[in-house]
Order: C-alpha cells, then structure tokens, then sequence
C-alpha cells in the first residue's frame, strides 16, 4: 500500500512543478494574502468588503440594477439582496425608478458618498503600498486568466 501511495505522490509531484500550477497557486497565495489585509483595514473603518465594493462601482459607475451589482461582484442575486437591505437600513444607497423601468437600480445616498470617500484614499494607498504596478503584458495575462474562467464557466451552466 505504501509503495502505491508513493507513486500517486510522485504524480502530484510531477503536476505541482507545472508552470500553470506554479502560477495558479502563487495567485491564490497572493490573492489570499492582500484580501485579508485590506479587509481587516476595511473592519477597522467600519466597512465590509462587499460593502465597500458595492460602494465603488456606485460611485463610479452611478445607479445600477441589482443583478448587475451580483455579476459585478460573483455573489448571487439572493446575497446581493441581503446586502442591499442592509445598506438602505444604514442610509447608505437608496432605490431610484426611472418612468421606464420596472425594476429599481440602486443608487449612493449622501451618506453613502461621504462614507465612500472617507474610506477609499486610505483604501486606494493600501493597494498601492501592496500591489505593485505591473508592465501590459502582465496585465494581459491576468486578464486572459480571468477571461478563461469566465468562459469555463459559461460553457459548465
């Protein structure tokens, strides 16, 4: 049994020393590694990270549906509800309706910007003290990476 053991460990070895191993687990090392950082920053500011997200893209990107909110951040629908709630409970966002539209999009309320751009410069100075700027190729392969999974995931539904 022991000699059998060994040879399965010698192939997992062997796929360990792949390039797109090597690369994948030096990702999710630093991935894991910067998230708890910045999310223990955003506790201390009395903030959560889908919080904060859901904050941003508002900010930047102005009122927006629910579902879009849940595909932006990979969270389902029935999460992203729940997180709303809670932000129109603290007066952070509130739900705007358009004449044409049968669903509210969800907007930053005065509150919500002034939290917003109280947390977001220290935020943006933490990301720049972690996360060092990198050459467009780098950045090419990166967004390729994030490209491949959202194809494999589109070709699993």
């Amino acid at each position: 049994m022991r000699q059998r053991e060994s040879v399965h460990n010698e192939g997992f070895k062997e796929i360990l020393q792949r390039p797109e191993i090597i690369t994948w687990r030096a990702i999710l090392d630093t991935q894991k590694a910067v998230f708890s950082i910045l999310e223990s920053n955003l506790q201390k500011q009395g903030s959560t990270v889908p919080r904060f997200q859901i904050m941003f893209f508002l900010y930047f990107e102005g009122p927006m549906l629910p579902s879009i909110i849940a595909d932006k951040m990979t969270v389902s629908r029935g999460n992203i509800t729940a997180f709303l709630r809670r932000m129109m409970t603290d007066n952070l966002i509130k739900a705007v309706s358009g004449r044409s539209e049968t669903r509210p999009k969800y907007t930053l309320t005065a509150k919500g910007k002034r939290e917003f751009e109280k947390i977001f410069p220290g935020h943006a100075e933490r990301v720049t003290k972690l996360v060092p700027a990198m050459d467009e190729k780098a950045l090419n392969q990166l967004i390729k990476i994030k490209e491949n999974a959202e194809n494999l995931s589109k070709s699993m539904r």
